[in-house]
């Protein structure tokens, strides 16, 4: 026997209905949360998606940045090296 109740909740949304709509939808009838609440979830979600984008940004950044950084660091070193073996050859000769 299926009851009611217990049949997994289905949701059917309009073609031109937006995720915003459809979260404040189920905001309010699935948690109860009133206009005010959902609007400051809606808001604060919004957000988090914001930072989250800046945060894959700035790590891209830094990345980019750190690989740079270890290729001047590598031809440092091996123009280091160059000039270390140029002046031993100079002393020997």
């Amino acid at each position: 026997m299926n009851n009611e109740n217990s049949a997994p909740k289905r949701y059917w949304y309009g073609p031109y209905e937006g995720y915003e709509s459809r979260s404040q939808r189920r905001l309010q009838e699935d948690l109860g949360a009133d206009e005010a609440a959902v609007e400051a979830i809606l808001h604060l979600r919004s957000q988090v998606i914001e930072l989250q984008s800046q945060i894959r940004r700035l790590e891209a950044e830094l990345n980019a940045h750190s690989a740079s950084q270890q290729l001047r660091l590598a031809r440092y070193r091996e123009v280091s090296y160059e000039a270390t073996w140029i002046e031993l050859e100079s002393q020997e000769g």
